[in-house]
């Protein structure tokens, strides 16, 4: 899913998520406390992205939206930035560590299509490589995006945030309206809509193993010990 207008307002409406729990729950599951290589799928604006330098010695962010990419060269020249297919892509390199993160495997709504992102970062990840992804728990997916409507209201921003259940299995429509207001006072209306699906979390196991993930791990909420399925968010940890 390529973000059209979300992409110019995406920092200043996600400058509350918790970046920090994220980059601790990498830091906690990397092989060991300094790698050479990760790659980042779905990157985003690379916020995350750029913050891997610190425990990494060449970081890679792909990600489907070129206008993403775009804000995100802005944000670092050391980090390589590329517009990419995350169930599609083929580099030379080998990494430590491959990320999916903040959700964004959801934007993938045909279980064939995660299959095969599983299936291309079992092939680019080193031996002993570590594959750490998130998604959202069908719990979530099923009450909280259920009809269920959101405002976000900042400077010269406002975010009307409202979804419906889509026809899938615990999936959802997001209908993004953006009022942005401009020099002149007058405010700019856009409209756009996402479309974001969850498994079981049985399916994304067997998945990984059926690739040939040595060893799979799962918890909930950023808390390694956290094996509560009401939870809001799901992580997977699997070594190649």
């Amino acid at each position: 899913m390529a973000y059209q207008t979300l992409s110019a307002f995406y920092d200043k409406l996600t400058d509350d998520q918790p970046y920090d729990q994220w980059r601790t729950v990498i830091q906690h599951f990397l092989p060991s406390e300094h790698v050479a290589t990760v790659l980042d799928l779905g990157c985003g604006t690379g916020t995350l992205t750029t913050s891997f330098l610190d425990f990494a010695d060449h970081v890679v962010g792909m990600d489907l939206s070129e206008e993403m990419v775009t804000y995100a060269q802005q944000k670092s020249e050391k980090v390589e930035w590329l517009v990419g297919n995350m169930a599609a892509f083929s580099l030379s390199n080998r990494f430590d560590v491959i990320t999916i993160l903040c959700d964004s495997l959801n934007y993938l709504t045909d279980e064939e299509d995660v299959l095969a992102t599983l299936n291309h970062v079992y092939q680019h990840l080193k031996n002993d490589g570590v594959l750490i992804f998130d998604v959202h728990t069908t719990q979530k997916m099923d009450t909280q995006f259920n009809g269920a409507t959101y405002l976000d209201d900042r400077e010269n921003l406002t975010l009307v945030w409202q979804t419906e259940p889509g026809e899938l299995p615990h999936s959802v429509w997001h209908d993004l309206t953006f009022f942005v207001q401009r020099e002149n006072g007058l405010y700019e209306r856009y409209d756009e809509s996402q479309f974001q699906r969850t498994l079981d979390k049985p399916i994304y196991h067997n998945m990984l193993e059926s690739i040939g993930f040595k060893k799979v791990t799962s918890f909930y909420d950023f808390d390694p010990n956290n094996d509560n399925p009401t939870s809001d968010r799901l992580f997977f940890v699997a070594t190649k």
